[in-house]
């Protein structure tokens, strides 16, 4: 920074003028832009440490209701609750009502009055009942998951919204319909489930129950992502959702449970669907917008940090409560 003089016309000495040069003010801001460069990262990854940390308390938040839940009626609650029909193709034979393992713990999370505004005697598709479940509840969404509040389902006759929820029950793998006379599935929540804690023979603490889904895959780089919206409410029968999900005769049922037949699959990394040995009909899996892994919610109450590259035989195994199997570290 240099300084000027002169004398004026009446021959006095002037103040000297103080000022930046190009460089100088050049070097400065070159100087801020260093310094932002370095702490932008920084504060970029204490917000996602805080976010992760909401994510991980709405967890803690659902396990408590389930086993509060588990206190009150002796069992988990249903994945979702279904009329009884005969044995035969889940995908000509589902019915409702379908109100979700979410939707059967309101009361439990201090949503009370919202769990009275549903006629459970009614179905999920009635108007008076979708409008409950257009209702969003912050514990059921990811606080690094940006989807919209609400989302469009489609029906076989019509449209509606539901509020947008991030955390599926885990069926294990297989069909989520099971019937009458077919075996029940391996994992806590499915098809008018009753899963008591005697049923985990692999222990609560290695058996997980929720999971995190991210609301879109992008695991075909050729074509847009694929909308993989869930919801804290219904099983809806009758709904068409993304066939590039693998979703075939469960589109309802992939609205609240998910499934451990296929790999964990991060939202932003393409991957191919793992299709269950045997099984045609398979629902989406987990996901999540956190950077490394997907949280998720154990039988008894913890709540773990996956990696994205977990062995694939030890998160299925994860997800079953009743196999006997050893599992790896994770």
């Amino acid at each position: 920074m240099k300084s000027t003089s002169s004398r004026n016309f009446l021959g006095r000495q002037d103040r000297p003028a103080y000022g930046f040069t190009l460089i100088e003010l050049l070097v400065v801001i070159a100087i801020i832009s260093v310094l932002v460069a370095l702490l932008l990262p920084a504060v970029q990854m204490a917000r996602e440490a805080a976010r992760k940390t909401g994510c991980r308390n709405n967890l803690k938040q659902l396990g408590l209701a389930l086993h509060n839940y588990y206190d009150a009626y002796g069992t988990f609650p249903p994945g979702y609750v279904a009329r009884q029909i005969a044995p035969g193709d889940p995908a000509t034979n589902e019915t409702g009502p379908g109100f979700g393992w979410g939707t059967l713990t309101l009361s439990f999370l201090d949503q009370g009055p919202l769990q009275n505004r549903i006629d459970f005697a009614g179905d999920s598709r009635d108007a008076s009942n979708l409008d409950a479940g257009q209702t969003v509840l912050a514990v059921f969404r990811c606080p690094t998951d940006p989807a919209a509040d609400r989302f469009t389902v489609s029906g076989t006759s019509n449209s509606f919204m539901l509020a947008t929820a991030n955390y599926v029950g885990i069926l294990g793998y297989g069909s989520a319909t099971r019937h009458a006379g077919r075996p029940v599935e391996p994992g806590i929540f499915f098809r008018n489930s009753s899963v008591k804690m005697r049923d985990i023979t692999d222990g609560t603490s290695n058996t997980i129950c929720v999971g995190e889904r991210a609301h879109r895959h992008d695991f075909v780089p050729t074509q847009p992502p694929v909308d993989a919206s869930s919801s804290w409410y219904a099983a809806i029968p009758g709904i068409s959702r993304p066939s590039g999900m693998g979703m075939m005769t469960e589109a309802g049922s992939s609205l609240v449970l998910g499934h451990v037949g296929q790999p964990a699959m991060p939202p932003m990394m393409p991957r191919p669907m793992h299709h269950p040995p045997g099984t045609t009909n398979h629902i989406v899996n987990f996901s999540s917008m956190h950077s490394g892994g997907i949280f998720f919610l154990a039988c008894d109450g913890s709540v773990r940090f996956l990696s994205k590259h977990v062995d694939y035989s030890v998160f299925r195994g994860l997800g079953v409560r009743n196999d006997g199997q050893p599992l790896g570290q994770y």
